[in-house]
């Protein structure tokens, strides 16, 4: 599949409402981070990470170009979306969330939380969302479009 900027964008928001808050929300009440007053972090995080992942699609489809099938293989997305892991980790160092979290998330927690949230995705990517919207894989990862 040779995806779009506007599939790029809708697959990714479509898993982060669909895996990746739910899962967020899990990961939130194991930590047990609502006794603590810090229940909302694992969401910030998770949000930046899809923050930075939008961003970060355009420069996607700009390197996608330069390969001979304009194709976006899945390796490319395991690697890339580690790297928007490094990012917002990052970003969350340098404290430049510390305005939106109510304290800094461990590298080790955000990595676990990141780690539960990917695999379901990538999976989720590889077959879950070509098996039950059939249309995405041929529209360049558009969801609306038939």
């Amino acid at each position: 599949m040779t995806p779009t900027l506007m599939g790029r964008f809708q697959t990714r928001i479509l898993l982060y409402i669909f895996l990746a808050l739910p899962i967020t929300a899990c990961v939130s009440l194991y930590l047990d981070l609502l006794e603590i007053g810090r229940f909302w972090d694992p969401f910030v995080f998770i949000t930046a990470m899809t923050v930075v992942g939008l961003v970060l699609d355009p420069v996607y489809m700009q390197i996608q170009r330069f390969r001979w099938d304009n194709d976006w293989p899945f390796a490319f997305q395991f690697f890339f979306t580690i790297l928007e892991f490094g990012i917002t980790v990052g970003l969350m160092n340098a404290g430049l969330l510390d305005a939106l979290l109510v304290d800094r998330i461990e590298t080790s927690t955000a990595l676990f939380h990141f780690t539960l949230v990917f695999i379901p995705s990538f999976v989720a990517l590889l077959a879950g969302v070509q098996i039950f919207l059939v249309h995405w894989r041929f529209k360049g990862g558009e969801l609306g479009r038939l």
